[in-house]
């Protein structure tokens, strides 16, 4: 058998890097995977950290790897939590649009929205809330 191959320390950090930035991918696609991702990507650069730092090689691509990692997980979990607390208003709304035929009817949906949304916020004053686009 052969002994396991030993890696160069840029290949566990450009490694380590893709993988952070897959993770910051996903979150825009399937947000609570990207969640799922970014930890893992984040105990990978932490690990690829170490294992450069033993061997006196730049830490630079793990180091950028947690950061974009972070800015994925914090990403993430505001939109899981977006998400989550709007559960039902998004729910009235998607039902809404299937029945508007019109963009005045779209739009009627869009108020139903906006307004649905106000009620979940206190500090929101009602009425001043406005999307900046349709959701």
């Amino acid at each position: 058998m052969l002994p396991p191959a030993e890696t160069s320390g840029a290949e566990i950090g450009r490694r380590a890097l893709l993988l952070s930035i897959g993770a910051l991918a996903l979150t825009m696609i399937v947000p609570v995977l990207g969640l799922a991702l970014g930890v893992v990507a984040v105990v990978v650069c932490f690990r690829a950290w170490r294992a450069l730092s033993r061997k006196k090689s730049s830490v630079l691509m793990p180091v950028l790897g947690s950061l974009v990692s972070a800015v994925s997980i914090v990403l993430a979990a505001s939109v899981t939590w977006f998400q989550t607390y709007f559960s039902g208003e998004l729910t009235a709304y998607n039902e809404c649009m299937k029945g508007a035929g019109t963009t005045t009817a779209q739009q009627v949906c869009v108020t139903q929205l906006e307004k649905a949304m106000e009620g979940k916020l206190p500090f929101v004053a009602p009425g001043t809330l406005q999307l900046p686009f349709p959701p």
